[in-house]
């Protein structure tokens, strides 16, 4: 931002930080001229996806808040795969809730010990009426049976973790449609607009500049011989502009920053954080 003819009051004692006002009783203050105004927060906002820009939702010049949509890249190869994504999971879902070889495994296993008893009793009752060959086959048929319900259990667990890597892959597939939305990370203005619809973007390479208007930075040099960094910061300052010859404003503000390195001629860096103000569409301080 441009150099401009400011004077930076700064209360250093007897007013609270962020007051914006000087007691009758308050100690020296200082005056700081020719100031710069500079910004506080500003983003060359990239796409994070490669692809076709579609839309543009916003004009330079125009405010806008974070998260707004700026700009829209081509989703159909994207939106594809979020579909086959949601149907892999409904398949999943559908594996996870059929028992069926859980159930018949069990009735099975049933049967079979049924069988097995029955073949002991009759042994029981009269030797050798079930040879003992087949009363081994039962006792293994019966085994198997209860293994075939362990299996199906396990099988029911593999199901439910393929359900979540389902889940898992289409929040994926969600979140790659998402990032094809170009939004902004700060409330301020779109200074810039890089790309055009139509244009190929690429992650990385900027596709909108905005900027934070609201709050600047005021910043200037401040003689350490008058006024010590420790009782310098966190003051409140008032802010004057020379907007034209015949208009001026004032800006409140407190300083938040007092450089530890000292310049030539004794001179260390300050700066104070300031609220800026709208008149009609525009910004005072720009």
């Amino acid at each position: 931002m441009p150099l401009f003819t400011i004077v930076l009051s700064v209360v250093t004692a007897g007013t609270p930080a962020g007051s914006g006002a000087q007691p009758a009783d308050a100690g020296p203050s200082l005056s700081v001229s020719r100031c710069l105004v500079s910004l506080l927060e500003e983003a060359q906002i990239p796409a994070q996806q490669p692809g076709v820009l579609v839309g543009i939702s916003v004009r330079e010049g125009q405010q806008v808040s974070v998260g707004e949509v700026l700009g829209q890249i081509d989703t159909s190869q994207a939106e594809i795969e979020e579909r086959v994504a949601g149907l892999q999971l409904k398949v999943a879902q559908e594996r996870v809730v059929n028992d069926i070889n859980l159930r018949y495994a069990r009735a099975a296993t049933d049967v079979a010990k049924a069988e097995y008893d029955k073949a002991l009793w009759l042994n029981r009752q009269s030797k050798r009426t079930v040879p003992e060959v087949e009363v081994n086959r039962l006792k293994l048929v019966w085994h198997k049976t209860t293994l075939q319900i362990e299996q199906a259990g396990h099988d029911l667990k593999v199901f439910g973790l393929e359900a979540q890597v389902r889940q898992a892959e289409l929040e994926a597939a969600k979140a790659q449609v998402a990032r094809r939305q170009i939004r902004s990370p700060l409330d301020g203005v779109v200074v810039k607009l890089h790309r055009r619809i139509g244009e190929w973007v690429k992650p990385g390479d900027p596709a909108f500049h905005v900027v934070r208007m609201d709050r600047l930075r005021i910043e200037g040099f401040v003689n350490e011989l008058q006024y010590d960094r420790s009782k310098i910061k966190d003051r409140p300052v008032t802010v004057e502009v020379q907007l034209s010859e015949d208009r001026r404003e004032r800006f409140t503000g407190q300083i938040v920053f007092a450089s530890p390195l000292v310049r030539a001629g004794r001179q260390y860096r300050v700066w104070a954080e300031v609220p800026n103000r709208r008149l009609g569409q525009h910004w005072l301080l720009e």
